[in-house]
């Protein structure tokens, strides 16, 4: 395979070993419909054991209650599942990825998984801002008149951000891992295609 146009690359079939790792890819796909994909959490004196939000791919979880009557005070809009519309069809897109991996694997052609880790990436690089400016508007859309005056923030998507006493704790949950895991065998299965069609190529 001196000559390997990318044409001929994507229309080539997989290896026994990427079929493997689709396998894994849809495995690890598939739970997250059912873990959380992301938690935010809150802490500060007065909450010694802290609050909890989970955001699961069809509703939220966790001390929605509480958290809202303290965004009250600080002017944020307060949390309600249904504003979310992105909830409707987080799902179907899940089992969409799912169907992809699966049919890859069992057919094992590459336009397929190619096709499928594309639509993937897109959809995840599109929630990824997606949460982030949900995050944003939360953080900077405050209420002037609201009991407590506090300067206008931008939550981070991961890691920790300070309001005023609150520690705010943003990470993927297990089901978030599980995705952000199987995006990465993407890149692992095409490198590997790659190798092993250039060593077969000058093999030949």
């Amino acid at each position: 395979m001196k000559d390997l146009g990318l044409t001929r690359f994507f229309q080539s079939e997989i290896s026994t070993g990427s079929r493997l790792l689709l396998v894994l890819v849809s495995l690890a796909i598939l739970p997250a419909i059912f873990l959380p994909v992301w938690t935010i959490e809150l802490e500060a004196p007065q909450y010694p054991e802290g609050l909890q939000m989970q955001i699961y791919a069809d509703e939220l979880a966790g001390d929605i209650e509480e958290i809202n009557i303290l965004n009250h005070y600080i002017g944020m809009h307060e949390i309600h599942e249904d504003e979310f519309r992105e909830f409707i069809f987080i799902p179907f897109f899940i089992l969409r990825f799912f169907g992809f991996a699966v049919l890859a694997a069992l057919v094992a052609r590459m336009p397929i998984a190619a096709i499928g880790y594309l639509d993937y990436a897109i959809f995840g690089a599109v929630m990824l801002y997606d949460f982030q400016t949900w995050l944003t508007d939360y953080g900077t859309d405050l209420d002037p008149d609201a009991p407590l005056s506090i300067e206008p923030f931008e939550p981070s998507i991961i890691g920790t951000t300070e309001i005023q006493n609150f520690a705010v704790h943003a990470e993927p949950g297990l089901g978030g891992i599980l995705m952000l895991a199987a995006g990465a065998l993407g890149p692992v299965i095409l490198g590997y295609e790659v190798w092993r069609q250039r060593r077969e190529g000058l093999s030949s």
